[in-house]
């Protein structure tokens, strides 16, 4: 009988933590420990989580929870104690951790080799799902609107809760990735020669108000008819867009571009530095549907990345694409970009 799923309380975050850890990683409760510790300067808070029990001893007091008592022999109503959560053993855990432009990404349990009815399994990981969102739903100020999860393609498992728990699939990425000397050959390009009524100009501050509201019109006018993802529009204000995507690796105004057409925002090219993986992220490329298909894509990214590999010449650039965007894939493709990792991804509205 699937049991319902409870908060993580601090008592009980070892074991999800165990849970949440990769099973194959040989001390799962080292790995627990050291992914407690590194949770706060990661934004990780365990006390969003939610989990689904099995009491460490038979006889043990029921665990009660936002959805009631779990059932079972044991006396109803009263709740475990620290020592009996802390040694309880967690069957299934989702945990939630909070980004930028009110979203949260969603990481879950893996099958683990105790696990013997999968059905059972998996409608537990995916109550585990859904009261997350409906507790995310909670925050103040709407502070997350939006759920999110990106499970491997062979990842049938997390998949399958996703879809059991109401999240829709709003395509399959290429992660893909442009090594550090395919464009450092020959001299460094010289600024575009751009068509007539086309200008481009390089954001000075863009959490200047005037800078956020030409972005945030280059950006409305790139999703018209997009082939990204075109099942996300509407489901975020484009400010929240914005915000997650200032929040992506480390924000350098001096690599985010402005396109205008006739003196009106009509796309952008946004790049950001992420120093841990040594690497420059295509955060956004998009442009109006008046300025496609004329080669300007490839033109202002290929001037944007020699930009930024000015200062990280041994930097990689990296980009997710949604695979359905063919025009996308044959650009990055034909800039010597390769794939190295895909993924499905899944939303549910909160």
């Amino acid at each position: 009988m699937a049991a319902p799923p409870v908060r993580v309380t601090q008592e009980l975050s070892h074991a999800a933590a165990r849970r949440i850890v990769s099973q194959a990683g040989g001390d799962l409760d080292a790995a627990a420990r050291r992914l407690l510790a590194s949770a706060p300067q990661h934004g990780i808070d365990f006390s969003l989580a939610f989990a689904t029990v099995e009491p460490a001893a038979p006889d043990a007091p029921v665990l009660t929870s936002h959805h009631g008592p779990l059932d079972g022999p044991r006396k109803s109503g009263q709740r475990l104690s620290p020592k009996q959560l802390r040694y309880a053993q967690v069957r299934q855990a989702c945990l939630p951790v909070l980004g930028a432009g009110g979203t949260a990404m969603l990481f879950l349990s893996e099958p683990s080799a105790s696990e013997s009815n999968p059905e059972l399994a998996a409608a537990e990981r995916a109550a585990c799902l859904v009261a997350c969102c409906e507790h995310l739903s909670t925050l103040p100020n709407r502070r997350v609107k939006i759920a999110q999860a990106l499970p491997e393609l062979d990842e049938h498992w997390f998949d399958e809760a996703l879809r059991l728990a109401g999240f829709i699939s709003v395509g399959t990425l290429s992660y893909m990735r442009q090594e550090p000397l395919v464009l450092m050959r020959g001299k460094r390009p010289a600024a575009p020669e751009l068509p007539a009524g086309v200008t481009v100009r390089w954001l000075s501050d863009p959490s200047q108000s005037q800078g956020d509201a030409d972005l945030l019109a280059a950006l409305d006018a790139s999703y018209e008819k997009t082939l990204d993802c075109p099942e996300l529009c509407g489901l975020r204000d484009t400010a929240d867009i914005l915000a997650s995507h200032k929040s992506t690796g480390t924000l350098d105004p001096s690599l985010w571009m402005l396109v205008t057409l006739e003196g009106v925002p009509a796309g952008c090219v946004l790049l950001s530095r992420c120093p841990e993986q040594r690497a420059i992220e295509l955060v956004y490329l998009g442009l109006g549907q008046a300025l496609r298909g004329k080669g300007l894509s490839k033109l202002l990214l290929t001037h944007a990345i020699a930009k930024a590999r000015a200062q990280t010449p041994g930097w990689s650039v990296t980009c997710a694409v949604d695979e359905r965007n063919v025009p996308a894939l044959r650009l990055y493709t034909g800039m010597g970009f390769s794939v190295f990792g895909r993924r499905r991804a899944l939303v549910r509205p909160v």
